[in-house]
């Protein structure tokens, strides 16, 4: 149930949400720049089931169009430096580390692979869980900005002098929320490298203390000590004797 609940929760995030958004965006184009291509849509043809079957088009199409921005951004280290020095304030690091060199793009490459190990019952599993939503909910919101920033041109530069204005004036809105929503990308990338290194660090820490106790006991744990003496003394088993 909790797998089921996590996975319905992603597609939320990164499916359903960034579709709305694409929805609510061309929608919006279309009413203030030609409202008349409303009208004549919503008076067409189409049935009842066509417009939630092109909703959800939309939404599965928004989705894939992040997968591939997602490719092109960390492929191309568009979403930060490759190597972030980070201070740490001390008794935070479980190895007392006060400054990390963070490398985003390393840590994002084996992102589902930790997710895959991580088990439900784990803290670490909620935070980079959240933090891997918020940045695919921000990077699939780009596709989302970008397809209505070329609808809305296409419309304006084809709409009347009345409607033009308000055209530029929602086209240039789409420009600055395109570059707020990339600014975004770029901090969530980076936070979400900071949780991975933590979970990684946590998990490194936490095996160390498990093999330091469950480790068999040393040769130096086997033999005794004589009381006061510094040489160990091998312990040795005695026969009864048969009258004992």
């Amino acid at each position: 149930m909790a797998a089921f609940l996590g996975i319905s929760v992603w597609i939320t995030l990164a499916t359903v949400f960034p579709g709305l958004i694409t929805i609510a965006l061309l929608y919006g184009a279309a009413l203030i720049i030609d409202p008349g291509l409303l009208a004549s849509e919503a008076s067409g043809p189409l049935s009842g089931w066509a417009y939630p079957g092109i909703a959800v088009t939309i939404m599965v199409l928004t989705q894939a169009l992040g997968i591939l921005l997602e490719s092109v951004l960390v492929g191309g280290r568009f979403l930060g430096p490759e190597l972030d020095p980070i201070r740490v304030p001390a008794g935070v690091d479980p190895c007392g580390e006060q400054l990390i060199k963070l490398r985003p793009y390393d840590e994002y490459d084996g992102l589902y692979l930790l997710l895959a190990e991580l088990r439900t019952d784990e803290d670490t599993q909620g935070h980079l869980q959240r933090a891997t939503a918020q940045f695919f909910l921000t990077n699939n919101s780009l596709v989302s900005y970008s397809a209505a920033l070329v609808f809305a041109a296409v419309l304006t530069a084809g709409a009347d002098s009345a409607h033009q204005g308000r055209g530029i004036f929602y086209v240039a809105a789409l420009v600055a929320g395109l570059l707020v929503s990339y600014r975004v990308a770029r901090i969530r990338f980076r936070v979400m490298g900071k949780v991975l290194w933590a979970a990684r660090r946590r998990r490194i820490n936490d095996s160390t203390e498990r093999r330091a106790t469950d480790s068999p006991p040393t040769t130096e744990n086997r033999v005794g000590r004589p009381a006061g003496g510094n040489e160990p003394v091998p312990l040795r088993l005695t026969r009864p004797s048969p009258g004992a």
